[in-house]
């Protein structure tokens, strides 16, 4: 059942949904595609071994919206429909001939139908149906079915990192012309740039930067006529999967900014909790749990447009993170996200806080913080443990983990590694002498900052503030890496750098399959480093007397030397790009990569194809086997 979300991201009880009646009535003539109030396609979600749910969404609340399929689409089923409830532009936006001039909400309806009684291995056609309260119209045919049965071959795109990126649509077009059917879709993160902006999941005008639903439903030229490519028609005909990546995070709520600006503004929750306790009597006298939970909310980060959007199954936090069995295959759908930030140590980055806002910590961004535990102790951890032994698990031919965070890889993004911050304060105590507190490590506690750091903060005493991210300290590689291992998955896919590579520990292999729509570049050999370097001792004058260890910090490879394998069959950038060596990866603007899981025969094929030559057919430049 749909459980919909309220501005709070709390849910609300869901409407039933009608059951399956058959229909004789002729199909509509007006078609989605013609109607700019109609935001997307009908796409797949949440299959079970005999239903799957089809979701669309449009510009009105409308009427008698359904799902008719089956042979001469004699059967329907109605959607209940739904509104999301942080979908805005700005002037930043560009949506057809509308303009905005500050932060505007946009009226948009999430429409969901189950359809049942279906069989695995079968393929059923389905359309689905709106009116808008003058006239009936329908979607492009599509076809639909459950989750697989074991034995049956399946076939997935792996992919992530979106985001409106250039390449993004002619990726899609060519998986759909060379690859379909797939029959799902497992999506690492990074959907959008900035997930309560509603073009940037339906309607972008901008040309060549494509909406997420266009560039994956083959849509590009409703929204952008003069578009080059026009994606291709993924998510009509296969389920997807998506995982929360650090863009579908939004920051501190707060309608007087733009939503770039509250996007990079978050905050870690474990300060949004210690600054409610100053506040509550004001902001919630009776202290309602729900009142508490929307301010920590609204001054930390939330993900309120990912979870309205998505019906995903359901771990111990709802969507956040999950595992589903899917025929032979068996995912593991993590959160391990953090805020990036640059690499300034003079300013509010990944290494200090700005001068100005030293002591204004309301300022902060808490360097690359972690939004939610996955390591020893947390929740997730022990969730990810009683997965690993569950029988669902054990007895699956493929085990794949999912998790946005370049965990591995050679891009800037894989540093730091994803070790829990640590603060350190340099002050100067009453006495005028200067003095170091730290390192502490993320989350402080209430008692500590209150104690310790918020009394510095107040007398205006605080010179600096560092943080660190040791290397040797890294959660993945200590805590999540050994027991993925032991319990056998054989493929880690992330995201993140956009870039291609893989690497290899023991059976199990890592894959970054994120070259989707550009590249951060790749840091590996005697290529140029990875981020700015870091300060030397000095660098930041007589303000301060830190500096950094530069090996926390590798400037090229691997964080921790996993070896970058190079690929099996051709050399994509030797062949298309030019370059003057075989190199283990695809980094590149006019090169874009896919990826493709296929059970049938236990094997991930890499492609690589060269948008500045729309003639020419992509080329299969990597496959190894899960063993």
């Amino acid at each position: 059942m749909l459980a919909a979300c309220d501005r709070d991201g709390e849910g609300l009880a869901p409407a039933p949904i009608p059951s399956p009646t058959p229909t004789v009535a002729a199909l509509p003539s007006a078609m989605f595609f013609s109607e700019p109030l109609v935001l997307s396609e009908p796409f797949l979600q949440l299959p079970t071994t005999d239903s799957v749910r089809v979701v669309w969404f449009t510009e009105f609340k409308g009427r008698d919206h359904a799902v008719r399929y089956g042979a001469g689409f004699t059967m329907q089923v109605g959607a209940t429909s739904t509104p999301l409830s942080r979908m805005y532009e700005d002037a930043a936006s560009t949506v057809g001939g509308r303009s905005y001039t500050g932060l505007t909400q946009r009226d948009v309806w999430k429409h969901e139908a189950v359809v049942t009684g279906l069989k695995a291995g079968e393929r059923v056609p389905y359309v689905a149906v709106s009116n808008d309260g003058t006239k009936t119209m329908r979607s492009v045919e599509a076809t639909l079915q459950p989750l697989p049965a074991v034995g049956q071959k399946t076939r997935i795109l792996l992919t992530s990192d979106l985001q409106l990126k250039k390449m993004a649509s002619a990726n899609y077009e060519r998986v759909f012309e060379t690859q379909a059917p797939i029959d799902g879709i497992f999506f690492a993160g990074d959907l959008v740039n900035v997930p309560n902006r509603a073009s940037e999941w339906f309607d972008n005008g901008a040309l060549n930067l494509p909406p997420f639903f266009a560039a994956l439903q083959g849509t590009m030229r409703k929204w952008q006529p003069q578009s080059t490519y026009t994606g291709g028609a993924l998510l009509q005909n296969g389920w997807i999967y998506p995982i929360l990546g650090n863009h579908e995070y939004s920051g501190r709520w707060n309608p007087a900014n733009t939503l770039n600006t509250m996007f990079n503004d978050p905050q870690p929750r474990w300060y949004a909790e210690i600054a409610y306790e100053k506040v509550k009597a004001t902001v919630n006298p009776s202290g309602d749990a729900a009142i508490r939970e929307r301010w920590i909310q609204d001054n930390s980060f939330e993900i309120v447009s990912y979870n309205e959007i998505f019906t995903l199954p359901q771990g111990p936090e709802g969507g956040r993170y999950y595992a589903q069995r899917i025929g032979d295959l068996f995912l593991i759908a993590m959160d391990g996200n953090r805020i990036w930030r640059s690499w300034s140590a003079a300013g509010k980055g990944k290494l200090s806080e700005a001068p100005g806002s030293m002591n204004k910590s309301a300022e902060w961004g808490f360097g690359d913080f972690q939004f939610h535990p996955f390591a020893k102790g947390s929740r997730q951890y022990a969730w990810l443990q009683e997965v690993l032994a569950s029988q669902a698990f054990r007895s699956a031919k493929y085990k794949v983990v999912m998790f946005h965070q370049s965990v591995f890889g050679l891009g800037d993004n894989a540093v730091p590694v994803m070790a829990q911050t640590q603060a350190s304060f340099e002050y100067t105590d009453a006495a005028g002498a200067v003095q170091t507190l730290g390192p502490l490590a993320f989350p402080i506690d209430a008692a500590t900052w209150n104690g310790q750091i918020q009394p510095i903060i107040d007398a205006g005493r605080m010179r600096f503030v560092k943080y660190d991210y040791p290397l040797s300290q890294d959660l993945w590689r200590s805590d999540i890496e050994p027991l993925l291992i032991g319990a056998g998955v054989q493929l880690v896919h992330v995201g993140h750098s956009h870039l291609w590579c893989r690497s290899k520990v023991g059976t199990l292999n890592y894959l970054e399959t994120s070259n989707v729509g550009n590249t951060y570049g790749a840091y590996f050999g005697t290529q140029s480093p990875r981020g700015s370097a870091l300060p030397a001792a000095g660098a930041l004058s007589s303000r301060t007397g830190f500096t950094w260890d530069q090996q926390d910090y590798p400037r090229e490879d691997d964080p921790h030397d996993r070896p970058a394998v190079i690929p099996t069959l051709r050399q994509p950038m030797v062949e298309l790009a030019g370059a003057p060596t075989a190199v283990p990866f695809v980094s590149s603007n006019d090169i874009t990569a896919f990826s493709i899981l296929d059970t049938g025969i236990g094997t991930v094929s890499s492609y690589a194809f060269d948008t500045r030559y729309p003639a020419r057919d992509p080329i299969k430049f990597d496959e190894f086997g899960l063993t």
